[in-house]
């Protein structure tokens, strides 16, 4: 089963999701910020990479987003947002990730990774 970042800042959420994926047979690591994030995915090898766009510090979803192209590396991902705007979502789907807008059911996250991983 795949391996996922998730990136989320609120911790209820961040929680609720992993859970979920866990209990579907994911392995996943949790980070609460991008900067967390890069460190993560400087020292393992995700499948998938699920993150909220407003993340604090420095660093939110899109930046996690194009540090992954800029090393050139082949992950999935999803990029969730609650302040969702046409020019997000391009940017986003110009990056190679899903987007989608909050209210977010579990299970369209895990359809999304089923059907990416399926290919």
């Amino acid at each position: 089963m795949a391996i996922i970042l998730l990136v989320e800042d609120d911790p209820v959420s961040r929680r609720a999701i992993a859970a979920f994926l866990r209990m579907t047979g994911y392995e996943v690591y949790e980070a609460e910020d991008g900067e967390a994030a890069l460190r993560l995915l400087s020292r393992m090898p995700f499948d998938f990479v699920i993150s909220d766009l407003n993340l604090p510090g420095r660093l939110n979803g899109i930046d996690v987003l194009a540090a992954l192209r800029a090393q050139r590396r082949k992950v999935d991902a999803i990029l969730i947002t609650g302040n969702g705007s046409r020019e997000t979502r391009d940017e986003v789907r110009s990056l190679g990730a899903v987007y989608m807008e909050k209210p977010v059911q579990l299970e369209e996250i895990e359809r999304t990774i089923q059907l990416k991983a399926n290919g």
